[in-house]
């Protein structure tokens, strides 16, 4: 356990928690060992190894095994393994390189909205000028190389693009035509507005691009967000602000399907939880001054971050970071402990095991 760590100089101190996360630890599939040797591979065989892997998931897609490969996904030995089965089942969704013809590409934008009301509202998940969209990124000359693009107006959660058949986005893959990107409509989903707070809402914007083979793929071309990321911001405040509604779009880059929800996961959980600090220090310092803080493991498979002062009993508020399979909890730690820097926290205290989670429900995620 760990006290007044700003006093020790946050460079000195390593947030280590356990993990909370259950992980499968009987006999593991043919393709769960494989993903255990690729995550545990050297510098030297890891591209050998993920070729394989990817090989062995592009095997079971194309005969129709895509729930094998879902549940070595949603049921891994480690959250090494699930990363290396996260980044082999990418490669095996991604266009194989030619040097001739074009190929389809599909990618995702993950768009992080923070939001804020009086009153509790509803903004539509809908948007109403995709035209406006594809123009921006012209003008910014993000398309590159592409023959077509397109995008959904359909603002989405992550539960939908994380449903999309991989088995599709395979046989997408292999496609030189642009009537496949059809095979995908993906369902919009309102974004629902407490009068509490501001919150962190994560959407995305789907779409595909006919590319020839030997160009890059649009998520390269785009992939510089500085480039037309603050038009997007405004055009979708444009297209989605009421008067009544404090509404921030930030966009990340355009990525694979797959990277893209994984990407935006953990963008949307760490912005949550930059809000809710900024907002808990706040309150903490103009009421009872300096809070003290409790990091810990929680039962509930989360990351808990509590604000408590020895000066008043009723000033207690947790942030619980709901970890993926696929999250590494050293990056989570380190980006908790340079944001505590940054706020220049004063006292501090890690518990060292995982703790039981009687009430869930006071946790702001």
């Amino acid at each position: 356990m760990l006290d007044d760590a700003a006093n020790q100089g946050f460079a000195s101190v390593t947030l280590e928690l356990p993990d909370p996360r259950r992980f499968e630890h009987f006999e593991p599939s043919p393709l769960m060992r494989a993903a255990e040797d690729f995550a545990a591979g050297e510098n030297t065989s890891r591209q050998l190894l993920l070729t394989g892997l990817a090989c062995k998931i592009s095997s079971m897609l194309q005969h129709g095994d895509e729930s094998a490969v879902r549940d070595a996904m949603s049921h891994p030995s480690s959250s090494a393994a699930a990363r290396a089965l996260c980044q082999a089942l990418d490669t095996a969704l991604t266009p194989p390189s030619e040097n001739r013809g074009v190929r389809l590409h599909l990618f995702a934008i993950p768009v992080l909205f923070v939001v804020g009301a009086q009153s509790a509202q509803r903004i539509s998940g809908v948007l109403g000028d995709t035209d406006a969209i594809r123009s921006l990124f012209e003008k910014s000359g993000a398309l590159g190389h592409c023959r077509n693009f397109g995008i959904s107006n359909a603002l989405t959660a992550m539960e939908s693009v994380d449903a999309i058949s991989w088995s599709t986005l395979y046989s997408m893959a292999q496609s030189h035509s642009w009537d496949a990107s059809t095979g995908i409509d993906l369902a919009p989903a309102d974004i629902d507005v407490s009068a509490e707070r501001e919150t962190v809402h994560l959407r995305f914007i789907s779409g595909a691009a006919l590319i020839p083979a030997d160009a890059p793929a649009f998520v390269a071309a785009a992939g510089n967000v500085g480039h037309w990321g603050l038009q997007l911001t405004k055009e979708l405040g444009r297209q989605l602000g009421t008067p009544d509604v404090s509404l921030l779009a930030i966009p990340r880059a355009p990525r694979s399907i797959v990277r893209a929800t994984r990407e935006g996961w953990y963008a949307a959980r760490e912005l949550g939880f930059q809000l809710f600090l900024s907002n808990a220090l706040r309150q903490a310092r103009m009421r009872v001054g300096e809070p003290d803080f409790t990091i810990s493991s929680g039962s509930d498979q989360t990351i808990r971050i509590r604000l408590t002062s020895p000066f008043d009993d009723l000033f207690d508020q947790t942030y619980g970071w709901p970890l993926a399979n696929t999250d590494d909890l050293n990056e989570i730690a380190t980006s908790i402990m340079s944001l505590l820097e940054d706020a220049r926290v004063e006292r501090m205290q890690v518990v060292p095991t995982v703790e039981e989670v009687v009430d869930a429900k006071r946790a702001a995620h």
